[in-house]
């Protein structure tokens, strides 16, 4: 069984570790790809070229040798369904990190295996592509296949000397992408708006039928299994299942990763490469002496499966993860044909084994025929403990972190849902400080590196620092016992506590949905408000010309149309405070009484939009009416005004003419009737003209007085316009400031309800963030409102000024109080949900950087500087693991 030539890693191509998947891409197919986003470039294309190495052989004698290009195949896979799309790498990847504009998005998942002993190169590309094209089928996902010859790793040694030190591993990179694609006639394919079902939760995956994550994993291993032995001869048969699932006898090494297979092929050692010839030497004892393998542990092999039916073939799961780990003071060796000897019970069920097992060890021993050798062995085995101690530690640490992070949160939940969780709160806090990983962790640091002192100075492993070593790994193993004792009860506290938050924000989330559909109506009724003092205006100055023309005077019917421009703030403010007073509900106080208040007020909220709606029908259908009168009267009642200036001193002459114009309404003016007056002046004025030298004396005098009358009308004029100018400036200025002091009314209320106080935070903080909020909504929106006169501009170009020195002013005072914060957990929590609401808040830039980029900012750092405590405080020892 050709077990070496199985491995199959899965990893993903994730935004929240920095990765680029254009630049995966372009690393695994040796190509160039632009990002069109940053512009950055990803050049690849040297492994895609032969490279000659200058070398020198074991007697010193120098020669070049050629190396192959590294990439030997590309290929992009589409789904069968799709048919035949047209499809570019770099156009593809581009779209994905388009699309994908969450911090912590997925971009895909990528596919590493090994191509197994027996393959031949063509055979590779068939085995690989065959592969990638299932799961393209399986997900539906465009599939980024590249295969890759073995990495040549090279030791310089001279100053052009260098040394080849090359593996035998040819494999493929498979990367699968995180959206279906999906033919488009017009585009050509289109990404789905949802990631495929690989990317989902194992809970919603498991309520909709689908596989769990780790059923996807297997079925992955085993696909690639079951297609490359169709390839292999059956001598060379590869197999996914780990020696214990085969039935094999023989113990499995640890993994020594790049780095440390790097190490070893320039000369360097570690406690890991003696433990992994330590196992050698152990499965050479077994097989020469044809004994068994008994595993005195907890491990297990599950052979109950879940079978399911994947387009027609029957695919086995194993429900639980096969038992992967041991130790070696928890193995014996026997002999198959002796009655195999019952273990002994332990005085208590639950504790873990010694830390090294004497009478195990003992049998281990006899392995080895001389000092040395034993002393290798009991490093081993120390070693082993060590591992397994770390490992558990690891996870029990891992659940802690979570458990600390759900109890700091429990007085944000109290804040979300009005569940008092301070009793259960303190059990967790008294239980959580039961626990003990960190200094037990770095223990294990400093017994690992003694170990290491061991095995570079063997003088130094004496019976009496084995046995001290013992008797420390011994204590360290009852401790992470009474950890997980402890756990035991402090995990279902806080599932529980969870459970119930999450239910309550379930019982939330409804009625948050109807307020926050509610908003929209507010919406409405703010631009209604607005749209009405606009409507006003434009009603004050129809009316204005109508009198101006004198088509009407009648104060009745302006007070008529100008009540449909008003708002009855009573009632809209009413409507405000009962949406503030049900935004502030916690779930707990969430009833039935409050259900009917919501929809009470929707209703209300919707009946009083359509009667302002009606009330702006009524509104704007006068105001046109009015405009339209006044253009088509304005020009001939201008005509007589002309007529009366240029002609009045014949008109005047005729009482009836002159009476008949002057009194005739604006409203049965018509162009006949001015010819009429224009004709009949005419025939007066030749009138005038044949009795002029008769009475030239009289005309003198009556044009004296005509323009006497002029100079009088004129100056009334300009009196008017005078008096209009005025009434109209401050019309203007009253209606600005009523709208700003509306807008600063509604941005209170908008930053009220994005939440600041409900941040665990120093007040200072959050006035401060409600601050930079309220400014960058005025800022903004002073800005983008353009439907003013000159003189409303000028006054709101003045206003703008201020709220952008306003504006600078609140953030430093923000980030001043964000840096008197200790860098720790709390701050970044902090920093995290201010920067969520100032999502939020219009985009504004401060110092080159908008809101968020410089509160992003304000989080790396403080990450940075946690991350740096973390490192100075402890350096964590990370070894590849069994399997």
């Amino acid at each position: 069984m050709n077990n070496k030539g199985f491995h199959l890693s899965v990893s993903a191509v994730s935004k929240a570790k920095n990765h680029s998947v254009l630049a995966k891409s372009a690393y695994n197919s040796g190509s160039k790809l632009i990002d069109d986003q940053s512009g950055e470039v990803h050049d690849y294309t040297s492994k895609t070229k032969d490279k000659v190495l200058n070398l020198v052989d074991s007697e010193g004698t120098k020669y070049a040798q050629l190396i192959e290009k590294n990439v030997l195949h590309t290929a992009l896979i589409t789904p069968t369904i799709a048919g035949d799309l047209a499809v570019t790498r770099e156009g593809f990847w581009n779209d994905i990190e388009r699309i994908e504009t969450r911090k912590n998005a997925q971009f895909g998942t990528e596919i590493d295996v090994m191509f197994p002993e027996g393959v031949t190169a063509d055979q590779r590309i068939v085995l690989v592509e065959r592969y990638a094209q299932n799961l393209s089928d399986r997900y539906n996902v465009l599939v980024d296949v590249a295969i890759h010859r073995p990495h040549s790793h090279e030791k310089q040694v001279g100053e052009i000397e260098v040394v080849e030190l090359t593996s035998s591993n040819f494999h493929a990179h498979i990367l699968l992408s995180s959206r279906e694609i999906l033919a488009d006639a017009d585009k050509g394919y289109v990404l789905s708006k949802r990631k495929n079902w690989t990317q989902w939760s194992t809970g919603e995956r498991l309520s909709k039928g689908l596989n769990g994550r780790g059923d996807e994993l297997k079925y992955q291993r085993i696909l690639w299994a079951d297609m490359a032995n169709e390839l292999l001869p059956e001598n060379k048969s590869i197999s996914e299942k780990s020696y214990r699932e085969q039935g094999i006898n023989r113990l499995p090494k640890m993994k020594l990763g790049k780095s440390l297979y790097k190490d070893v092929l320039k000369g360097r050692r570690s406690v890991i490469n003696e433990y992994n010839e330590t196992i050698d030497e152990i499965n050479a004892y077994i097989e020469k002496n044809g004994l068994v393998i008994e595993y005195d542990d907890k491990g297990r092999i599950d052979l109950e499966s879940n079978v399911q039916e994947i387009d027609g073939v029957t695919v086995h799961y194993k429900k639980r993860k096969p038992f992967a780990r041991f130790e070696l003071s928890n193995i014996r060796l026997v002999d198959p044909a002796a009655e195999l000897t019952p273990a002994t019970p332990k005085e208590d069920s639950q504790a873990h084994s010694n830390a090294v097992n004497d009478d195990v060890l003992d049998e281990i021993l006899v392995i080895s025929d001389d000092f040395e050798q034993q002393k290798k062995m009991i490093r081993s085995a120390l070693f082993s403990t060590i591992d397994r101690l770390h490992e558990e530690l690891a996870h029990q640490s891992k659940q802690t972190i979570t458990i600390d992070k759900n109890i700091k949160s429990t007085p944000r939940f109290t804040e979300e849902v009005g569940q008092d969780y301070s009793t259960s709160r303190q059990k967790m806090i008294e239980l959580a400080r039961q626990i003990s990983t960190k200094e037990q962790g770095e223990a294990l640091k400093e017994a690992l590196a003694l170990v290491e002192q061991f095995r570079q100075d063997d003088t130094l492993q004496t019976r009496r620092a084995v046995t001290s070593l013992e008797k420390q790994l011994s204590q360290i193993d009852k401790i992470v016992l009474n950890n997980e004792t402890v756990l035991k009860k402090l995990i279902p506290l806080n599932n529980e506590v969870i459970a119930d938050y999450k239910g309550l924000k379930a019982t939330l989330k409804p009625f948050a949905a109807k307020l926050n559909k509610l908003a929209t109506g507010f919406k409405a009724l703010d631009e209604i408000d607005i749209e009405k003092s606009d409507l006003s205006l434009q009603w004050d100055q129809a009316f204005a010309d109508l009198q101006e023309i004198d088509v009407s005077n009648n104060m009745d019917t302006y007070h008529k149309f100008a009540a449909f421009a008003d708002l009855d703030v009573e009632r809209f403010k009413h409507f405000q405070e009962e949406r503030e007073a049900l935004s502030t509900l916690k779930a707990v106080e969430i009833d039935a009484d409050a259900d009917t208040r919501l929809t009470a007020l929707t209703a209300d909220v919707k009946a009083f939009k359509t009667a302002n709606d009606n009330d702006i029908k009524q509104l704007k259908q006068q105001i046109n009416t009015s405009q339209k009168t006044y253009q088509r009267l304005s020009p001939f009642y201008e005509q007589r005004i002309d007529l009366l200036d240029q002609s009045e001193a014949v008109i005047v002459q005729d009482n009836d003419l002159y009476d008949e114009i002057t009194q005739t309404k604006t409203t049965q003016l018509n162009a006949d009737r001015l010819d009429d007056w224009r004709n009949r002046t005419m025939v007066l004025h030749h009138q005038l003209n044949k009795a002029h030298e008769q009475a030239k004396l009289k005309e003198e005098a009556e044009r004296a007085r005509e323009e006497a009358l002029i100079r009088r009308r004129v100056a009334l004029q300009q009196r008017r316009q005078q008096a209009s100018l005025k009434r109209q400036r401050i019309n203007e200025t009253k209606a600005y400031r009523d709208r700003f002091d509306n807008l600063v009314v509604r941005v209170r209320n908008r930053v009220n309800t994005l939440y600041f106080k409900a941040i665990d935070a120093p007040i200072e903080v959050i006035n401060a963030a409600e601050a930079v909020a309220a400014q960058a909504f005025i800022f903004t929106a002073l800005k983008r409102t353009d439907s003013f006169t000159a003189l409303q501009k000028s006054l709101r170009d003045t206003d703008a000024k201020k709220s952008a020195a306003q504006v600078r002013k609140v953030a430093t005072s923000l980030w001043q109080q964000l840096e008197r914060l200790p860098d720790n957990q709390d701050k970044v929590e902090v920093l995290t949900q201010i920067n969520e609401r100032f999502e939020h808040v219009p985009a504004i830039t401060i110092d080159a950087a908008t809101l968020t980029q410089t509160v992003t900012d304000h989080l790396q750092k403080t990450k940075s500087a946690i991350q740096a405590q973390e490192q100075a405080q402890t350096r964590r020892y990370s070894s590849p693991r069994p399997f």
